[in-house]
């Protein structure tokens, strides 16, 4: 699709982002590997008065969050792992340019939203935890801590699909989620919300 072809879709919604405080969410994947399309589609809806959002993993080079800043209201930044070795365990590239994207992007006074996946077992580490909190701390700024308990539902697609299951660790229960809450509240982290 092109850009104006997305747009018309978009706008077809206008009353209900109006009504809902709601706008057009660019998502993927990374949208930002796709930066070209993404600055285009940004500025077409902000100019159309649509408010924006970028989900992103942060792993873009800083010249992509460059040309899209100025188009995006929210921005809603994953944080999947503190300590480096482990975030490259867990996704296979280094944590550096997800903290340095994300302090260019706090100074240039974007609205952040830091989304945690949390996977029991895996990254819901005391380390990962304090490096959650230490965010918090560091960026007062910042609108919320989202944390995104892991669940297994898309597994069975996969499957059906012939697709490899690549994470099949157990759901995060409600005594888990109520723990992580506990711990991130015992270290100082604030604006918590458990999805």
């Amino acid at each position: 699709m092109t850009v104006a072809e997305v747009l018309e879709e978009v706008l077809k919604d206008r009353d209900y982002y109006a009504a809902s405080d709601g706008g057009l969410t660019l998502s993927g994947g990374e949208p930002l590997w796709q930066a070209d399309f993404a600055v285009a589609l940004a500025r077409a809806a902000r100019s159309a008065g649509i408010s924006v959002a970028l989900e992103t993993c942060g792993i873009a080079p800083v010249a992509r969050f460059r040309e899209i800043r100025p188009f995006v209201d929210l921005f809603l930044y994953d944080y999947k792992g503190t300590g480096a070795d482990d975030h490259v365990a867990h996704t296979g590239v280094s944590n550096e340019p997800v903290l340095a994207n994300l302090e260019w992007l706090y100074a240039d006074g974007a609205r952040i939203v830091l989304r945690c996946p949390l996977v029991p077992g895996l990254n819901d580490s005391e380390e990962h935890l304090v490096g959650i909190a230490a965010l918090s701390r560091r960026y007062p700024r910042l609108e919320a801590i989202e944390v995104m308990p892991y669940h297994r539902m898309g597994n069975e697609k996969a499957r059906r699909v012939g697709m490899p299951v690549r994470l099949d660790q157990p759901d995060a229960d409600a005594a888990v989620k109520v723990e992580w809450r506990t711990r991130l509240g015992a270290l100082g982290c604030r604006d918590v919300v458990m999805q």
